[in-house]
């Protein structure tokens, strides 16, 4: 029994080695379980590390890269599996989401819900800069460089995106947020908070919908938990989820988390109702019908085939850090 375990714990730091970029290796190494440790919080290390699939957490001295042994997903497109609550639809009426406009009450608002947790100084001072950009450049965000594994050369580029969600109630007090970014069309939750009730469901359910009006494919929800799972998410196995990183940081690196002002959350939620409504109509009254085509229609070889749904986290940086991050940079060779 003891040897299964050892021989399984080898299989799984083998595969967590091999999921770190080698052009990585200079800055970052595997520390343990699913974490990883730097002794760099330099934004641009950090825009790396989101777009090679690992999380950036952090303690008071190192980052802390996390790659989860297994992701929580939640899919959005093209079938949507986001369990929308009833009473939470209803409640959704008494408040508003937006994006980027309180960077750092969001924060403030975790500190005061969850302690210091991993949101310390140099990595929050990281985040906020590239929230800074995010908003700077109306959306393009900040480049992430594509390097190719096996050659180690630079073979392309992407955008990451970082942001902060505010939720605010009838009263205009700030109630709920989170700090998330975006690599291609996978948004993924970083931490968050509430201090009223319902706030926190109800800014799920509303990003939520954001994410798919916007044309997000995958909502990462982190690290397993019990309300992920029943909000419809599904569990990927970390491999599998780097790949999809991979596929959607070339393909889909202009999908924009958009949201102008302040948004009724109701009426984020309910975006795509009256579509899924008529949707539904058209394929009961199809399967009403052809439940009712009679003897002579069959006769007379009318074609009555039924409607398909589609399915749809501040050290000094080291003089050689910077120069890998530099190095990194550097256009590649013709």
């Amino acid at each position: 029994m003891r040897a299964a375990v050892d021989q399984q714990q080898i299989a799984e730091e083998e595969e967590a080695n091999s999921l770190l970029p080698k052009y990585l290796y200079p800055l970052v190494r595997f520390h343990h379980e699913d974490f990883y440790v730097s002794h760099s919080f330099d934004p641009r290390l950090i825009v790396q590390l989101m777009a090679e699939g690992f999380l950036p957490i952090a303690t008071s001295n190192f980052l802390l890269p996390k790659l989860h042994v297994e992701r929580c997903l939640l899919q959005l497109s093209p079938t949507c599996n986001l369990h929308i609550s009833k009473s939470t639809r209803r409640k959704a009426k008494n408040f508003s989401l937006s994006t980027n406009q309180c960077f750092d009450r969001v924060v403030a608002g975790c500190r005061a819900q969850h302690g210091m947790n991993w949101l310390y100084p140099p990595i929050v001072s990281a985040f906020k800069e590239i929230n800074k950009r995010t908003i700077e450049t109306n959306g393009h965000g900040v480049d992430a460089v594509l390097v190719d594994n096996d050659s180690n050369e630079r073979c392309g580029t992407t955008q990451v995106r970082l942001y902060s969600i505010e939720i605010w109630d009838i009263n205009n007090n700030l109630v709920a947020g989170e700090l998330g970014y975006s690599v291609g069309s996978i948004y993924t939750s970083l931490t968050g908070f509430s201090n009223q009730d319902n706030a926190g469901s109800v800014q799920l359910l509303a990003l939520g919908k954001l994410l798919l009006k916007c044309g997000f494919t995958y909502w990462d929800l982190g690290m397993e938990m019990d309300y992920k799972m029943k909000l419809g998410s599904e569990l990927m196995r970390r491999a599998d989820f780097v790949r999809r990183i991979h596929q959607t940081r070339a393909v889909n690196s202009s999908t924009t988390l958009q949201c102008e002002g302040k948004r009724n959350a109701r009426e984020l939620i309910d975006w795509d109702r009256d579509n899924l409504q008529r949707s539904e109509f058209a394929v009961t009254t199809s399967s009403r019908t052809s439940s009712t085509v009679t003897q002579a229609s069959i006769h007379e070889d009318i074609s009555n085939e039924p409607i398909q749904s589609e399915t749809i986290k501040h050290s000094k940086k080291r003089s050689h850090d910077e120069d890998v991050l530099e190095e990194v940079k550097k256009p590649a060779s013709k």
